[in-house]
């Protein structure tokens, strides 16, 4: 195992440290926050601005602060830095490099926070961003499939119960079934947005702050209602913002999971209803003649996992007791995994759709089939008349005699 050296933790009180314990605790957590540096400088700014407006600093303090904080934001924009192995989180990151830029001020900036509201705070932050992104993404498949409504909707499709012939059907109502889904997937994302509407800085470790915060006014610069109550409240719910918006994520998963059955299922050979993009397929070391659906499955089975990283994130938050625990660090690796793999995902579907094309010649024998007239032919007879179980029983009689 590679050793690491560290920054001195927050924490630090000059005792020993034992350096394996360190990186367990840490594991990583700090890889896991460079995508949250952005959110905990914003945050740092608003919080700065809250202990100004409250008299905990005074206006050269904050005048420092926000120039260092903005300046970090700058640089780190450029790429200048990240957060690295060497330290234990994107706060302590931020704040070891602010005070090394600014001085003493920089250790002002942590009056009246704990990293637990902190943290609270980034992940709302990111999660706003990340339900934006996704909302944009189910829009953009969507499209895509009402598009090829228009381009291919009148053609015909068996439809299936069972897995067998049942009804006839149209090329528009599969793609319709398909983005109606997406459409209620997306407004499941609302319950995520309700979840992180509060803002939990002023909260502290969980109880609030012997300090006359303004949370209101530090609520209000971040974009988020008001702040949330009562203090006991935030990290009392850590996580149920973040199983929120994964569970409008299994949602999509389910749904992806059911698209990507149907394209494997119809581009066999025993099907033939579509063609697959070329670009979309691999090929065989052995066999010349195959193009594989790999895209497909794979896709399939990455959106099996998106269901695993929802259940992952539940175990992880089952039978807590109230107020806080370190296993809330272990919320981002489900969370993150399962928002890149639904933002790679849905693009990239919406560009295989694009390139899709049905087989109109196969579709057309397929419908063919006199079996799909049956429902059609019963309702009809009970329309002149006849009884409706009588008219079932005769067709299917007589289905039953041709086959």
């Amino acid at each position: 195992m590679t050793e690491r050296s560290f920054h001195p933790p927050v924490w630090d009180r000059g005792e020993p440290i034992d350096e394996g314990m360190l990186a367990f605790t840490i594991g990583e957590d700090w890889r896991m926050d460079q995508r949250l540096v952005g959110h905990d400088i914003t945050g740092s700014l608003a919080h700065a601005a809250g202990l100004l407006k409250a008299g905990v600093i005074d206006e050269d303090a904050h005048a420092n602060i926000s120039a260092g904080l903005e300046g970090l934001l700058a640089s780190w924009t450029a790429g200048e830095w990240t957060v690295g192995p060497e330290d234990e989180d994107v706060h302590s990151a931020v704040e070891r490099r602010l005070t090394e830029a600014i001085g003493e001020d920089g250790k002002r900036l942590h009056t009246g926070r704990s990293r637990n509201d902190q943290v609270a705070v980034d992940m709302r932050l990111w999660l706003r961003d990340a339900v934006k992104e996704t909302r944009a993404h189910l829009d953009g498949l969507a499209a895509a499939f009402n598009e090829l409504a228009e381009r291919a909707g009148a053609l015909p499709l068996p439809g299936y119960t069972h897995l067998q012939r049942a009804m006839p059907s149209t090329v528009a109502d599969w793609a319709g079934a398909h983005a109606a889904a997406l459409a209620a997937d997306a407004a499941e994302l609302t319950a995520c947005e309700a979840r992180i509407s509060k803002c939990p800085l002023g909260s502290g470790s969980g109880y609030g702050i012997p300090l006359p915060l303004e949370r209101a006014f530090v609520a209000e610069r971040l974009g988020f209602d008001a702040p949330e109550e009562p203090v006991t409240l935030t990290q009392h719910s850590r996580g149920r913002a973040e199983l929120a918006y994964l569970t409008a994520l299994e949602a999509v998963a389910l749904d992806l999971g059911k698209l990507c059955a149907d394209l494997w299922l119809f581009s066999t050979s025993e099907f033939g209803f579509l063609k697959l993009p070329v670009a979309f397929t691999t090929g065989s070391s052995l066999m010349p003649q195959k193009r594989n659906p790999d895209l497909i499955e794979l896709m399939r089975g990455r959106a099996r996992g998106m269901i695993a990283d929802r259940a992952a994130l539940m175990e992880t938050l089952k039978d807590l007791p109230s107020g806080y625990h370190r296993d809330f660090q272990l919320v981002k690796p489900p969370l993150f995994r399962a928002h890149d793999t639904a933002t790679e995902l849905l693009p990239l579907l919406a560009r295989f759709l694009d390139a899709l094309a049905f087989d109109e010649a196969a579709l057309e024998e397929a419908v063919s089939d006199p079996a799909l007239q049956a429902t059609k032919e019963a309702l009809e007879r009970a329309a002149d008349g006849e009884t409706f179980r009588d008219a079932y029983r005769s067709v299917s009689q007589s289905a039953a005699t041709d086959a």
